[in-house]
């Protein structure tokens, strides 16, 4: 049998995020792209009213320069900023935690 087939009960390090910690990320880096870029977003919402439904030739411009700033945004650097924020917060539950149970 192989050793490490018992150690699957135990616990991961702080820092390794589960499935939903890491959509949570996800969503986050878009919430914050979308906030970086909203005269690009806003802009390209007011065309899309002017213009209808013939919004996609009308419209190529603030939809070219709106995706250019998100994506500009969507990098794995900043996704790896988001995944901090939510250990940090880890680590300060679990701080919490340790000073209700000392006192």
């Amino acid at each position: 049998m192989s050793e490490g087939v018992g150690k699957h009960n135990q616990r991961l390090p702080i820092w390794v995020l589960n499935p939903t910690e890491e959509k949570e990320a996800r969503q986050n880096l878009k919430k914050f792209a979308y906030a970086q870029c909203v005269e690009y977003v806003e802009a390209m919402v007011e065309c899309s009213k002017i213009h209808g439904l013939k919004l996609f030739p009308a419209c190529n411009e603030p939809r070219d320069a709106m995706r250019k700033c998100i994506l500009s945004y969507q990098k794995d650097s900043n996704l790896d900023r988001q995944r901090d924020l939510i250990v940090e917060r880890k680590i300060e539950r679990l701080e919490d935690l340790l000073k209700k149970q000392k006192e």
